[in-house]
């Protein structure tokens, strides 16, 4: 099936806009490296809308996919765009961190897709990241119309969230398998990943995940340390970064569970 932009809701034009390209054109989550079998358990944390929610949908509209996102206001938009194309499975109203717990978010009404638990956050790096893929030409009168728009999508509110352990989730909510494990939830995916029991880690067969390190920053490291892991725990592991996004903190990790098969995820990292 076939879902377009327009048949979206979203918080704002310019998330939504940026969501469709990167997960339906682009196809960001689904590299070579990754397979959605027919009939596919997802997991999709850091939901935001549902953009990759209702990607895998149409890809595959036997899906069952689970969806977590823990702002309330996102989270009611979420759930309309899945009611409004039938997608099987959970809306959980919660994030996923390391333990069951209630936190506060920094919360971005302007740019939703940043937003994460107030731990986390750092509002001036989430501009700098946005600057950089803004091409000013070093403008005067253009870098200051940005660094207003700047401030004005990043004004910031404090939430109160939930955060559960996805082993929890699974012991109320048993799977025989996690096809695919979906992680964006900016700068938490560490906290996600310790949320997995020992008996759970055979259900999961291919994850695609965002991973933060910032040289000489609090994620320093990161990047090397979830890729170790996963190796350890029998997954073949690549990670890239977009060229667009050289020199910032953002990387993609893909893995593929050696237990399941699957295409081989080896590559240069």
């Amino acid at each position: 099936m076939s879902i377009a932009l327009a048949d979206v809701e979203g918080v704002n034009r310019h998330e939504t806009e940026f969501l469709y390209d990167e997960i339906f054109t682009r196809r960001g989550y689904l590299p070579e490296a990754l397979h959605l079998p027919e009939d596919p358990v997802v997991f999709d944390v850091g939901a935001n809308i549902g953009m990759y929610t209702l990607f895998v949908k149409s890809e595959r509209p036997g899906a069952t996919v689970h969806s977590f996102e823990p702002v309330p206001s996102v989270y009611e938009v979420l759930c309309r765009n899945r009611e409004r194309h039938g997608v099987a499975g959970l809306a959980c109203p919660y994030g996923l961190a390391e333990s069951e717990q209630e936190v506060e978010f920094t919360h971005y009404p302007g740019y939703s897709t940043m937003s994460t638990r107030s731990t986390l956050a750092d509002t001036e790096a989430e501009k700098a990241f946005v600057r950089e893929q803004v091409r000013t030409d070093h403008l005067p009168e253009a870098e200051r119309m940005l660094d207003e728009l700047l401030a004005f999508r990043f004004r910031e509110q404090t939430v109160r969230c939930r955060l559960r352990p996805l082993s929890a989730v699974l012991d109320e909510h048993p799977v025989d398998r996690i096809d695919v494990l979906k992680i964006d939830v900016q700068r938490g995916e560490q906290q996600v990943l310790r949320g997995i029991e020992e008996r759970h880690w055979p259900l999961v067969r291919q994850i695609a995940m965002e991973v933060h390190d910032s040289p000489g920053g609090a994620t320093a490291g990161r990047l090397g340390a979830v890729t170790d892991g996963l190796e350890r725990r029998g997954f073949r592991v690549q990670a890239v970064q977009e060229d667009r996004y050289a020199g910032s903190d953002r990387y993609s990790v893909f893995a593929v569970s050696r237990h399941h098969g699957g295409r081989d995820a080896a590559g240069p990292s």
